[in-house]
């Protein structure tokens, strides 16, 4: 009896301390961001402008903005690694087909300022937008708002919050606390976490219509993420299943070309 009490209190104990880790290290075990030194040459080319935008709580938010010939621009929010230095290169697909594109680092990443939080990015996420609208004077019937994996968030709250053309999601997620009870069932994570990124509540008061692309192998973010989403959007929407696609791959796949070439500029009008 004294042996089933200690291993009680020792499984009780190991719980609470696993519990206690993951709420300290949430933060680090969600984000992994880039660092990059304020001069860091991005080595752009012509068409591509490194611009500083002022977030409401005046954080300096680091984006590249590339000009196109078409009226349409798309805002892009990238995933949870790296830095623009890297992410820059998505650019070039929509950049191919005519496309201006603004992509930001969150606070936090690259050369931006400040910490890491859900409602700071979404802060970042509105300087974007009102830079576009305001500073360059784009319609905003014109910006496609785009969002790969822990962007969707920001990509989602971009678009219920404001007039936008269209919403794409890349292996979103429909709430990172529902993913994170998937991940680790047994230590209720949604209990404590501090990064919800609901979108499943949010995407239904959507408007716009909406592109989401999954690849059907993606085991960080499982495909039945999108089709939940799907199920609640309430407006003109679509499903590209990428089959055999994962979570970072999804460029190399020609479902993926075909969403470019075809769902991009006619989905949306």
């Amino acid at each position: 009896m004294q042996a089933l009490k200690i291993l009680a209190y020792s499984v009780i104990a190991l719980y609470i301390l696993v519990a206690l880790l993951l709420y300290i290290f949430q933060r680090k075990l969600i984000f992994y961001p880039g660092k990059m030194a304020r001069n860091t040459n991005l080595n752009l080319s012509s068409h591509q402008h490194e611009v500083f935008l002022e977030a409401r709580d005046y954080e300096t938010i680091h984006a590249l903005y590339c000009e196109g010939t078409r009226p349409e621009v798309i805002l892009y929010f990238h995933g949870n690694a790296g830095d623009l230095s890297g992410w820059k290169f998505v650019t070039e697909d929509f950049s191919a087909l005519g496309y201006a594109v603004l992509i930001i680092d969150y606070r936090g990443y690259g050369k931006s300022t400040g910490q890491i939080s859900e409602q700071g990015m979404y802060a970042d996420g509105e300087a974007a937008y009102e830079y576009l609208t305001k500073e360059l004077h784009i319609l905003p019937q014109n910006i496609l708002v785009y969002g790969r994996s822990i962007g969707s968030g920001v990509a989602v709250e971009v678009a219920t919050r404001y007039l936008v053309r269209g919403l794409v999601l890349e292996s979103p997620y429909t709430s990172l606390s529902a993913l994170a009870n998937e991940k680790v069932p047994f230590f209720f994570p949604s209990l404590y976490l501090r990064f919800r990124f609901n979108n499943l509540h949010k995407i239904t008061s959507l408007t716009c219509p909406v592109v989401l692309l999954h690849g059907t192998q993606d085991e960080l973010i499982p495909p039945t993420h999108s089709q939940r989403l799907l199920n609640a959007i309430q407006t003109k929407k679509k499903l590209i299943l990428v089959k055999g696609g994962g979570h970072n791959d999804l460029g190399s796949f020609p479902e993926y070309a075909q969403f470019l070439q075809e769902d991009l500029p006619g989905f949306f009008h």
